[in-house]
């Protein structure tokens, strides 16, 4: 899936990738909030499980892999989506 990783607390109003949403997110995530996963498609929101490297990509858009269950992905591999 393709999308924006964003923050728990602001969700889906931060992805994208303007420079607001970006920042937004990454203050939020600095302060605690946990990384999610806001799709392109729908702008559905997914939690993170696993092992990821979520906070490495609050600058770009991403490609996330893994097995969604509900609301949850549990990531294979978060990259730079092409």
């Amino acid at each position: 899936m393709v999308g924006w990783i964003s923050d728990a607390s602001c969700g889906a109003s931060n992805g994208s990738g303007s420079a607001e949403a970006r920042e937004c997110a990454k203050r939020c995530i600095k302060d605690g909030a946990d990384p999610v996963f806001v799709s392109a498609t729908d702008n559905k929101v997914y939690k993170l499980a696993g092992k990821n490297n979520a906070k490495e990509h609050l600058d770009h858009k991403v490609q996330v892999s893994g097995e969604v269950k509900g609301d949850t992905i549990t990531v294979t591999e978060i990259k730079k989506a092409s």
